[in-house]
């Protein structure tokens, strides 16, 4: 009888726990649903009043164009810096050929057409008398500098066949897009922020390692598809677009971080993300920001 007993009392704990368990779950992941539910919605609160936002856009004064491959310069380290970099860029792949006038245009034209669509009211620099006139929600960015930088990116495909790892590498040409952002609220003392933004692109390469059943020997095929200077061109368009955005989920972020504590909430580690073409709020991707620079 007892030994029946302590099988329904085990038979009783088990059933607690299958059930109280699941209940401690959702009691301690309750508050941070909530609190990510009352995030969300102050975030849309935010992308609801783009009437009251407006920008004064002040572009790069230039280009800067930088070729990293120091090493194709023979005696390299007995030239002056000028003539290394007159050297460089005249060796380089791309840079040379890149108008610095065209590029900027490309960038600085993107960047206020995604302000725009994102709800800003954006003026010139040429227009900061208008600017000033009465704005209540009101932000200068200035774009203060614009880099190219020119290199080559090491790539190593390995691929494993019977006892054997067969490795292949190669250098891809790659150029970056860097870009300092600085942000600065007006009316508001000390709120002046500043950014760093970077992206690249590299030629594509296509390949596939190959076994010989016959002979045993392996080989790597592969295809290079070069870099194309209007590919250039388009990394200016899609850093313009992409570094707009993220100045935008900046100020959304800092808005839900002011709304959660006016609220005296709980803010969740989350960094938001406003895909404006879908019309998404979501948690931001690794890389998906812009950098704090102190």
């Amino acid at each position: 009888m007892q030994g029946k007993c302590s099988n329904q009392a085990d038979k009783f704990v088990m059933e607690f726990k299958n059930k109280i368990i699941p209940l401690l779950l959702m009691a301690a992941l309750l508050p941070f649903v909530l609190s990510c539910s009352i995030e969300k919605k102050i975030a849309r609160e935010y992308i609801k009043s783009d009437t009251a936002r407006s920008v004064l856009l002040i572009p790069p004064a230039y280009l800067f164009k930088t070729s990293l491959k120091t090493y194709e310069i023979e005696n390299a380290a007995e030239l002056s810096e000028y003539e290394l970099d007159s050297l460089l860029m005249e060796n380089s792949l791309f840079l040379k050929h890149v108008s610095d006038s065209a590029f900027l245009g490309q960038y600085v034209n993107s960047f206020m057409k995604e302000l725009e669509e994102l709800g800003f009211a954006v003026y010139p620099d040429s227009a900061l008398h208008s600017f000033l006139g009465g704005q209540a929600n009101a932000f200068i960015i200035n774009l203060a500098q614009l880099e190219l930088e020119e290199y080559v990116m090491p790539l190593s495909e390995e691929e494993q066949f019977g006892d054997y790892i067969y490795s292949y590498k190669l250098d891809l040409n790659a150029v970056n897009l860097n870009s300092w952002i600085e942000i600065n609220r007006i009316n508001v003392e000390e709120d002046k922020e500043f950014f760093f933004g970077s992206l690249y692109l590299t030629d594509e390469m296509d390949g596939y390692f190959r076994l010989n059943y016959f002979t045993g020997d392996v080989v790597f095929r592969h295809t290079i598809d070069t870099l194309l200077l209007n590919e250039i061109y388009s990394l200016g368009s899609l850093g313009g677009q992409l570094h707009a955005s993220y100045v935008f989920d900046h100020l959304l972020n800092k808005y839900i971080d002011k709304k959660m504590e006016e609220k005296n909430f709980r803010r969740s580690d989350i960094y938001y993300h406003y895909n404006r073409q879908k019309r998404y709020i979501l948690p931001a991707a690794e890389g998906e920001r812009l950098i704090p620079m102190n």
